[in-house]
């Protein structure tokens, strides 16, 4: 896993490449930092979680496909209690900001999205799950 520390610093945006593939495989936005990103219409970056809860469960409900494996389907949660919508290729992480903790996003290659949530905290660095 080779990961940008220096355009991170610059633009608040953490990526991370496939090692087997030399490609950009997930790209993790800065809550304090990050450029704003949004998702039909709704803004990610540095939100409150609770703030988001609604159009996560809305979204989620909306992502059941048949013909994608059952552990990439709809709403699944990590192992520090993070929301994965891995059909769409999204994490959405917590970063702390001062005394709350604001929306991270981490958005998945559709590679490392596939290989559902075990498989993705195997691939992405422990900086990105242990420093914020």
């Amino acid at each position: 896993m080779v990961h940008d520390h220096l355009y991170a610093d610059r633009v608040g945006i953490d990526t991370y490449y496939d090692q087997e593939t030399q490609t950009l495989a997930a790209v993790a936005v800065d809550a304090c930092r990050g450029p704003q990103v949004s998702l039909d219409g709704v803004p990610l970056v540095g939100r409150l979680p609770s703030e988001l809860e609604p159009w996560i469960e809305k979204t989620a409900s909306t992502l059941e496909d048949p013909n994608l494996p059952e552990y990439v389907d709809g709403l699944r949660f990590g192992s520090r209690g993070e929301p994965y919508l891995l059909s769409l290729g999204l994490v959405l992480r917590c970063q702390q900001n001062g005394d709350h903790a604001r929306c991270r996003p981490v958005f998945l290659a559709p590679q490392w999205a596939m290989r559902g949530q075990e498989g993705i905290e195997d691939l992405i660095p422990d900086t990105e799950w242990l420093t914020y």
